[in-house]
C-alpha cells in the first residue's frame, strides 16, 4: 500500500488523467451501446407503411390473383408475396415470348384496384423452362406506385 501512495504522490497528474480517461471511455462505450441497440428495437420499415390499413391486401386476395394468372395457357406456376409495400409476382412459364410475359404482367396489374395500384409497388419476375441461346429470360419488371408504366430489364424487342 505504501508503494501505491508513493506512486500516487510522485505521479499525481498522471493518475488523475488516467482516471478521468477511464471514466470517459466507460461513458463513451455505454452511450455507443445505447445508440446502436436502440435502433434495432423499432419497426424494420420505419414509417414507410403509414396508410397500409386503408389499402389492405389479404392473403386470400393474393391467392385468388395467383389462381387467375395461373389460368393462362403458357403459365406453369405463379407465386405472389407481399412484403411491406411491395408485391412480388413470380411467374414460371412453359413457353412464350417476352411479349407474352409483358401481357401477363399487364393483366396482373389490372387485377389490382386503382387504390392498390396507387399504394403498392409491384415487382415482376418471369422465368421460362428450357432456355436456349436466343432466350431473353429471366425478365424482370417493376411498377412504382406513382407510375402507370412497368419498367423492364433484360428485354428488347
Amino acid at each position: 500500500m505504501a508503494k501505491l501512495k508513493g506512486f500516487y504522490k510522485t505521479n499525481r497528474n498522471f493518475v488523475i488523467m488516467m482516471a478521468v480517461s477511464g471514466v470517459c471511455l466507460v461513458i463513451i462505450i455505454i452511450l455507443a451501446g445505447i445508440y446502436f441497440f436502440s435502433q434495432t428495437r423499432g419497426d424494420i420499415y420505419g414509417n414507410r407503411l403509414n396508410g397500409i390499413e386503408q389499402v389492405p391486401l389479404t392473403n386470400d386476395r393474393l391467392k385468388e390473383m395467383e389462381k387467375t394468372l395461373a389460368k393462362e395457357e403458357i403459365v406453369d406456376s405463379v407465386s405472389i408475396n407481399l412484403k411491406g409495400r411491395i408485391v412480388y409476382i413470380n411467374v414460371f412459364l412453359n413457353s412464350g415470348t417476352g411479349k407474352d410475359a409483358q401481357d401477363i404482367a399487364k393483366k396482373a396489374v389490372e387485377e389490382f384496384s386503382d387504390d392498390e395500384q396507387a399504394f403498392y409497388d409491384m415487382n415482376f419476375s418471369f422465368e421460362k423452362e428450357g432456355r436456349d441461346e436466343e432466350s431473353i429470360f429471366p425478365i424482370m419488371g417493376y411498377k412504382k406506385s406513382d407510375n402507370s408504366v412497368i419498367s423492364w430489364t433484360n428485354f428488347s424487342e
